[in-house]
C-alpha cells in the first residue's frame, strides 16, 4: 500500500495494527490503533514532532492487520516490534538477565536456577538481585526437603539425602501428597510470606513434641531456623504483602534508562535495568511501550507502580485481564521508594551517556582533542594539596574512569618530607609516592594526570614522574582563570565557560580538592583534641577516646553537665571536675 492519502479511505475504522515500511520494504514503525483510519490519518497532517516528520519522510508503504479489539491490537503490536525491531519504535534492550528460582512441573518437582521465565508449566519466583542470592534461597528450600537433582525416579538416594538437604522421593518412602506439602511450604516462603510459614511450622513442631516424636520436631525446628536466617538477609523497609513492580525512568535525547524494582511480600527481591532507543518519543510513550513489551514475556505482578499517569486505557484493560493493575505512588513509603528508583534511573542514564561508544563519550573525545593527547583519557587521576601555613599538610589522589569517579582507587597522603608551605615540593612528594608504588606493583598507569595548580605545580609533578623513569600525560588546571597548562605549550589552553571538557576537568579537580581538604580537617581536629585533652591531669588515651565517643567534640564535653561526664565509662568524679574546670577556663 503506497503512501497516498486516498488509500486512507480504504483503512477500516476497527482496532488493529498499522505497519510502516521504507522504499526497501523494511519495517520502520509499528503502531496500534483503536480506529486504524483515524489514527493513521493523523500522520498526514502537519507534524510538530521531529520523530513523526522523519517517519513520514521515510515511509513508502503502509500495511495493516485488523484485530478484534484494542487489547488484541496491543499484544500484536508488541509481537511485531520484537520481530522487526523497527527504527522509529522504542526498542527494549536487556541490560542483564537476572536469575529466577524455578520449581519444575513434574510429579516430584525440582528447584533450580533459571535466567528466563518460560511457558512450561513451572513456577517462577524472582527475579533476584544475583546468582549468589538465588543459590542461598535454593539451599534454604532444600533444607525443607525439595530436591535439586535431575535423576529419573525411582533411584538410589544421592548425597543430598544423607546431608539432610532433600526429602529423597527417589526412595519411594514419600507419597506425592506428602512431597507436595513441602512444595507448598517452599512456595509460600518464596512468595514472601515468611511469618505465615514460620508460624505454621511452629504449631506443627509443637504438635510433634506433644506426641513425643522428637526426631520429627527437631527436623521442623531446623527448617524454622533456616527460614529465619534467610528472612533476615532479605529484609527491607517496605510494608505490604502484594507483588509489586516499581517502574522509574530517565530520558536524555534518544536514550532512556528504565529501572524496575521487584517487590514481593514487602521485600525487595531484586532490580532490573534496561536501555531503550526512544526514537524521539515522549516520556509517557516510552513508559507505555516498555510496559507493553516487557510484560509480554514476564507475568505482571499484582501492581505496577509508575511515576506518571498513562492515558492508554487498553494497557490497563490488558493488565487487568492478567490480574494486574497500574497505579501511581499513593503513600509516603511508595513515593519515597519511587524517588529512589528515579534517582537510580538518572544515575544509570549518566553512566550510559558517559560510557557510550565503549567509553569514548563526547566529553572525553573533546578532551583528547583539546589537549592533543595521544590516547583517549579513559583513566584520569587528579592530585591536590591542602595545608594552612604548612601545618598538617595532606595530599589527595582521586581516580575517574570513563568520566565517572572510582572511589576504590582514591588515595590520601600525609606530607612527610616537606616543612613549611611549599606546595610545589608537596605535589612532587605526593605524585612521586603514588607512582613509585604503582610502578613497583606493575599496575596500570593513568592516561592523564591532572594537577590542581599552575605551571609551577605542573613542573613539580613532571620532575617526580620523570625521576621514576615514567612518561605520562600531565596537565594542570589553575583556579583563578581556569586555564589549562600543558608541558609543551608556552601559552595555556583556554576553554569556553560552557564547555563539557572544562566542566569535566573542574569536576575532577574539585573532587581532588574536597578529598584533600576532608583529610586535612580530620588531622587538624585530631591534633586539637589531643592538645587540649592531653593537658588535663589524669586523662590518658582510653579516657580521651571514651569522652570523644560519648560527646563527639571538645565543645560537647565543655557544655556537658558534670554528672553527664561522670557517667562516661572510665571517668571518675575527680576526672569530671578536672575536665570541666580546665575546659571552661579555655577559649577556643
Amino acid at each position: 500500500m503506497t503512501k497516498k492519502i486516498e488509500l486512507l479511505k480504504k483503512l477500516p475504522v476497527s482496532p488493529g495494527v498499522y505497519i510502516m515500511k521504507d522504499r526497501e520494504n523494511k519495517v520502520i514503525y509499528v503502531g496500534k490503533a483503536k480506529s486504524l483510519r483515524d489514527r493513521v490519518s493523523q500522520y498526514f497532517r502537519e507534524q510538530e514532532s521531529p520523530k513523526n516528520r522523519l517517519l513520514m519522510k521515510n515511509m513508502e508503504y503502509l500495511e495493516y492487520i485488523a484485530a478484534g479489539n484494542e487489547v488484541e491490537a496491543l499484544v500484536l503490536e508488541s509481537n511485531l516490534i520484537k520481530e522487526h525491531r523497527p527504527r522509529y519504535n522504542v526498542k527494549l534492550r536487556d541490560d542483564k538477565n537476572y536469575p529466577f528460582i524455578r520449581i519444575t512441573n513434574e510429579k516430584f518437582p525440582r528447584i533450580c536456577i533459571s535466567r528466563r521465565r518460560g511457558n512450561d508449566g513451572a513456577k517462577y519466583f524472582g527475579p533476584y538481585p544475583g546468582s549468589k542470592t538465588v543459590r542461598e534461597v535454593i539451599k534454604m528450600a532444600s533444607s525443607l526437603g525439595i530436591r535439586k537433582c535431575k535423576k529419573k525416579l525411582p533411584c538410589p538416594p544421592c548425597l543430598n539425602y544423607h546431608i539432610k538437604q532433600c526429602a529423597a522421593p527417589c526412595l519411594g518412602n514419600l507419597t506425592k501428597e506428602e512431597y507436595h506439602e513441602i512444595i507448598d511450604r517452599v512456595t509460600v516462603f518464596l512468595k514472601g510470606r515468611h511469618n505465615q510459614l514460620i508460624q505454621s511450622l511452629e504449631k506443627e513442631m509443637e504438635k510433634y513434641s506433644q506426641i513425643q516424636d522428637y526426631e520429627k520436631a527437631a527436623q521442623i525446628r531446623d527448617q524454622i531456623n533456616a527460614l529465619l536466617e534467610l528472612s533476615v538477609k532479605q529484609r527491607v523497609n517496605l510494608p505490604g504483602r502484594k507483588e509489586q513492580d516499581l517502574i522509574a525512568y530517565a530520558v536524555r535525547g534518544t536514550i532512556s534508562c528504565i529501572q524496575v524494582f521487584h517487590v514481593s511480600g514487602g521485600m525487595l527481591k531484586g532490580r532490573e535495568t534496561f536501555s531503550l532507543d526512544t526514537a524521539g518519543s515522549e516520556d509517557k510513550e516510552i513508559l507505555a511501550s516498555f510496559i507493553k513489551q516487557y510484560y509480554q514475556d514476564v507475568k505482571p505482578p499484582a501492581e505496577l507502580i509508575i511515576p506518571v499517569e498513562i492515558k492508554d486505557e487498553s494497557i490497563s484493560v490488558w493488565l487487568n485481564s492478567n490480574g494486574s493493575k497500574l497505579k501511581m505512588p499513593k503513600n509516603n513509603v511508595e513515593k519515597g521508594f519511587m524517588d529512589l528508583a528515579m534517582e537510580n534511573a538518572s544515575m544509570l542514564l549518566k553512566q550510559e551517556m558517559l560510557s557510550k561508544h565503549s567509553g569514548e563519550n563526547d566529553a572525553l573525545v573533546c578532551l583528547k582533542e583539546a589537549l592533543s593527547l595521544p590516547v583517549m583519557p579513559i583513566l584520569i587521576e587528579a592530585f591536590d594539596i591542602s595545608n594552612i601555613s604548612g601545618t598538617n599538610a595532606t595530599g589527595s589522589l582521586v581516580s575517574f574512569e570513563n568520566g565517572l569517579s572510582n572511589k576504590k582507587n582514591y588515595r590520601r597522603f600525609r606530607i612527610k618530607t616537606i616543612e613549611g608551605a611549599d606546595d610545589y615540593a608537596m605535589i612532587g612528594e605526593v605524585v612521586g609516592r603514588a607512582y613509585s608504588r604503582r610502578k613497583d606493583e606493575g599496575k596500570r598507569m593513568p592516561d592523564l594526570v591532572l594537577i590542581d595548580g599552575g605551571k609551577g605545580h605542573l613542573n613539580a609533578a613532571l620532575a617526580a614522574i620523570s625521576g621514576l623513569g615514567l612518561q605520562l600525560n600531565i596537565a594542570a588546571i589553575a583556579k583563578e582563570f581556569e586555564y589549562i597548562f600543558l608541558l609543551d605549550n608556552k601559552e595555556p589552553v583556554i576553554l569556553p565557560g560552557g564547555s563539557p571538557v572544562l566542566h569535566l576537568l573542574q569536576r575532577i579537580r574539585d573532587e581532588a580538592h574536597r578529598f584533600a581538604l576532608t583529610y586535612h580537617r580530620k588531622l587538624r581536629a585530631g591534633l586539637l583534641y589531643e592538645s587540649f585533652l592531653d593537658k588535663i591531669i589524669g586523662i590518658g588515651i582510653r579516657k580521651k577516646q571514651a569522652l570523644l565517643k560519648n560527646f563527639g567534640s571538645i565543645d560537647g564535653i565543655r557544655n556537658a553537665d558534670i554528672h553527664e561526664i561522670e557517667k562516661v565509662p572510665g571517668i571518675t568524679a575527680k576526672d569530671a571536675k578536672n575536665i570541666q574546670r580546665y575546659l571552661k577556663s579555655k577559649k577556643f
